[in-house]
């Protein structure tokens, strides 16, 4: 293990040294120095991440497929969003944004006195169980995360950008990250504050981000799997969270609102969304405007949608007259 570690540092030096640094001290940036680092780190657990996707998940896929058919070219747009944001490209966007704004906030709690709450106060033991301390804070960003994505769909300009996501009619395992630009900026913004204010640390939040988007990549698989009555309970999986991007019909018209937890079930469970049926549905949105970006490639798909999110701004009755 220390090799594999040693290996991953030797690498991630000799990246920032050969490519990153030259950029930053040509561009007068070498304060970025300390972000630009680790912003290498993140570029690699991307590729990482995308092989365990190519390699490890798409092999289930193409070996056990829920739906076959001739639809596999509205994929392709789902690679792309998935190589844009593992590789840190479109984090890197999101990252600038947000920095002074989670700058200032950080300046005004420590200027206000604030101390970011820690488990470990409460319960001083857990400072020698990384692990069970890690799976807490996690358990925490998760809650965090489920009633940010219901308030994807309750918030009507919200819903017009996620709306992106659910459009898909061809889910796989790249689904994940199809999403647009701005709605990921607004999701990750609220959730890097939450992390604040809760104390996660920066390796932690890394860990969570990782092991998070991996089991939500899974959970988008097109696949008939599961984890067993009690598993189903504890890990979000493919038919527990297919439910979730189930198209709307005349008898189910908010199918969609359900099965909202990205992780842990449980979530779903305590607040009355889970969906345990077992059904088969096809995947997409019933709305044919929403449902045109299945036609549009990366960019048509971002002007679209945000052109949605502009009219969604406009109150209803503004909109009718």
């Amino acid at each position: 293990m220390r090799g594999l570690i040693d290996a991953w540092v030797f690498v991630q030096d000799w990246i920032f040294e050969t490519f990153v640094m030259p950029v930053l001290y040509a561009a007068h940036l070498m304060a970025w120095d300390e972000p630009a680092f680790g912003a290498v780190e993140f570029f690699m657990l991307g590729v990482v991440q995308i092989a365990v996707i190519a390699l490890g998940m798409r092999l289930f896929e193409r070996r056990w497929p829920l739906e076959r058919g001739a639809d596999e070219g509205l994929v392709r747009v789902d690679v792309v969003y998935t190589v844009l944001n593992k590789l840190g490209i479109l984090p890197l966007v999101i990252f600038i944004v947000t920095l002074p704004i989670t700058n200032t906030i950080e300046y005004l709690a420590r200027a206000w006195g604030f101390v970011p709450f820690r488990i470990e106060h409460i319960a001083p033991w857990l400072q020698n169980s990384v692990l069970v301390t890690f799976l807490i804070y996690f358990a925490l960003y998760d809650l965090a995360a489920y009633w940010v994505h219901r308030a994807q769909h309750r918030i009507s300009w919200w819903w017009a950008l996620h709306s992106l996501h659910h459009s898909q009619r061809r889910m796989t395992v790249w689904s994940d990250d199809r999403n647009h630009i701005f709605d990921e900026t607004l999701v990750n913004l609220v959730l890097v504050i939450f992390a604040q204010l809760i104390g996660v640390q920066p390796s932690e939040y890394v860990s969570i981000l990782l092991v998070g988007r991996l089991i939500e990549s899974w959970s988008h698989a097109n696949v008939d799997a599961g984890f067993g009555w009690l598993g189903d309970r504890l890990l979000v999986g493919p038919r527990f969270h297919r439910i979730h991007h189930a198209r709307a019909s005349a008898q189910e018209r908010h199918i969609h609102d359900s099965n909202f937890s990205p992780v842990f079930p449980i979530w779903d469970i305590l607040f009355g969304t889970a969906v345990y049926d077992g059904k088969c549905r096809p995947t997409g949105v019933d709305d044919p405007v929403i449902d045109a970006d299945n036609g549009r490639g990366w960019i048509a798909q971002q002007v679209m949608v945000f052109g949605r999110f502009l009219s969604a701004l406009v109150p209803a009755r503004l909109r009718r007259a």
